[in-house]
């Protein structure tokens, strides 16, 4: 394998990864208007860590890849980018038996490799290994971190438009792996011992993972798929039901109810979605001043931003030093501001509900903690940064982001979304009460919790597809993702030897995975070692890909689950 002068030591990149784990963890496209000044860059709180760990994580090395694995459409390479740990290697030489030595590779998806160094100190790699004397390796994805063409190879201008992402594709990344694998160097070790491949990936990397080992079962013995969003669904509604369900009662209520208030100003028909001409101007000029967004052009831009807080629910986790903050802080302010019926003299409440302004409670407690958590600092600047307008924060600028020169994991992964997986997220449909096709009679048509404004339509959720990815040489956007190049591989019924899925009970990408309680029944299967199936109790988003240096401080369900995935795979390296 190649190699490539780096100047960072695998040490610093293990402390910047911990500073920035809880968005490794966290995929939240769609979800704040991406496209706007401030939210782009609004993150969760960052943890930090101080401590130097002996993690023995090599510096990354290297795999030169072909851009195009299939169709020779382009002669351009690239050098995949990869971390390992021998800290557990034992030597093939060492074992009983001719046992051959496991090697867990962690697909890192979405997101720079370093984000998922964690894994490989105290993580799942590092809990696999340490049991069988393996060795540990995190595995960069083609178009993210360093991973990249050279721009100036596959076409003229500097912006990344379609022609140069067209590689990034499902089948293109999984045989990235596949020849990763055929090749697999690692340095100080026994390169022509036998080796047994497991692969992991939690979320998108989760389905490549089942994916792998369904199209590669020469290549990977046995492969863990947590959280594996198997499904590509178009357009997504049922990301916001588990917040629902997993959230305090009385907060998941709190949002709803102030949904409910928001909507009857913006949106006081449900069933058309962004298309609202029986809007009151007068009350709508009213919310958007105590939100604190006056002159906003486009409502949608007010209903994405709203969905931030919600996006933070994801990011909760078992291990204290991990788990999001936010989501805590938005049901508290939630469910108590104003629950005395009163607001602050010099509050913007108290000044609307003077004039005659009247909403429910918890509208001006989300508008209460929108203003001061997101849009006060970029409307009023912060920091020495002078304010701007509602637009220029929190507005959508296509025009700029189809532009881009410098390409980031959200333009990468907006794409593969846009062009594959799906996941438009929207408003539930509205709950009717129609005629059945047979006029006789009438029938109620099923809805959800209701987290989001309906303004969220498909039309405001995609159209970063149709005015993001202009039209190429070569490549053009499909009209909706063509999510039948993932479907196609088993989807929800997905399912081989020799292949674990285990998913959170409140994970909201739950329902686009086997557990899915939507699309598949719940989660009908048996658990067996060949095929494990396993949803962990009241956890969230791949919860069983982290760890911590003392076990004992793991709770009790996930590390339930780590000894169950130690038991399986043991089982597994035991089978030809």
């Amino acid at each position: 394998m190649s190699q490539q002068e780096d100047t960072e030591s695998a040490n610093d990149l293990l402390d910047q990864a911990w500073t920035a784990v809880r968005s490794g963890l966290t995929s939240q496209q769609g979800l704040g208007s991406p496209l706007a000044k401030y939210v782009e860059y609004v993150a969760v709180d960052a943890i930090s860590s101080s401590k130097k760990n002996k993690h023995n994580i090599k510096e990354p090395a290297y795999h030169r890849q072909a851009l195009d694995h299939f169709d020779n459409t382009t002669q351009a390479r690239f050098d995949q980018r990869f971390f390992y740990s021998t800290r557990h290697y034992k030597p093939a030489s060492a074992r009983k038996n001719g046992e051959a030595v496991p090697i867990y590779i962690l697909d890192s998806g979405e997101a720079d490799a370093t984000a998922r160094l964690p894994f490989l100190d105290t993580g799942i790699l590092d809990i696999l290994s340490k049991a069988t004397g393996g060795i540990g390796i995190v595995l960069e994805h083609r178009y993210y971190g360093t991973s990249l063409p050279n721009r100036t190879e596959i076409g003229p201008g500097d912006a990344w438009g379609v022609d140069q992402l067209r590689w990034l594709t499902n089948k293109q990344a999984l045989e990235d792996s596949a020849d990763f694998i055929r090749h697999l160097t690692i340095p100080g070790t026994d390169n022509s011992e036998k080796r047994k491949i497991i692969y992991y990936g939690g979320s998108y990397p989760g389905a490549r993972s089942a994916h792998m080992r369904l199209l590669y079962p020469d290549l990977v013995h046995g492969a863990i798929a947590s959280s594996a969003v198997v499904a590509a669904v178009d357009e997504f509604p049922e990301y916001f039901y588990p917040i629902a369900r997993g959230a305090p009662t009385n907060c998941s209520q709190a949002i709803q109810a102030a949904i409910a208030g928001i909507d009857e100003i913006l949106a006081p028909n449900p069933l058309t979605g962004g298309n609202q001409p029986d809007r009151d101007a007068n009350r709508t000029a009213q919310l958007l001043k105590l939100f604190g967004v006056e002159g906003l052009t486009n409502l949608g831009d007010l209903a994405s931003l709203n969905t931030i807080p919600l996006g933070a629910f994801q990011s909760l986790n078992w291990d204290p030093a991990v788990t999001s903050t936010e989501f805590g802080k938005f049901c508290k302010v939630l469910t108590t501001y104003g629950a005395d019926g009163k607001y602050s003299a010099d509050s913007v409440s108290a000044q609307l509900k003077s004039e005659g302004f009247h909403v429910p409670r918890e509208v001006h407690a989300y508008a209460h903690y929108m203003r001061k958590n997101y849009i006060l600092p970029c409307t009023q600047g912060e920091d020495g940064q002078p304010g701007a307008s509602a637009d220029e924060c929190f507005g959508t600028d296509f025009e700029a982001f189809a532009s881009q020169t410098q390409l980031d994991a959200n333009r990468a992964w907006t794409f593969q979304y846009c062009s594959t997986w799906g996941y438009i997220m929207t408003a539930p449909p509205a709950p009717q009460y129609i005629p059945s096709p047979d006029g006789k009679s009438k029938y109620f048509v099923s809805s959800g919790p209701k987290l989001v404004s309906t303004l969220l339509d498909y039309a405001y959720s995609h159209e970063i597809c149709e005015k993001g990815f202009p039209a190429g040489e070569h490549y053009t956007m499909p009209a909706r993702p063509d999510i039948d190049e993932v479907n196609k591989l088993g989807n929800f019924k997905l399912a081989v030897d020799r292949l674990a899925f285990i998913d959170g009970q409140y994970d909201p990408w739950r329902p686009a995975t086997v557990h899915s309680e939507e699309f598949a029944y719940g989660g009908a299967r048996e658990d067996t070692v060949t095929r494990p199936f396993k949803l962990i109790p009241d956890c969230w988003h791949h919860c069983d890909e982290n760890g911590v240096k003392d076990e004992k401080k793991t709770p009790e369900r996930v590390r339930l689950i780590h000894e169950q995935q130690v038991e399986f795979v043991k089982a597994w390296l035991k089978e030809d």
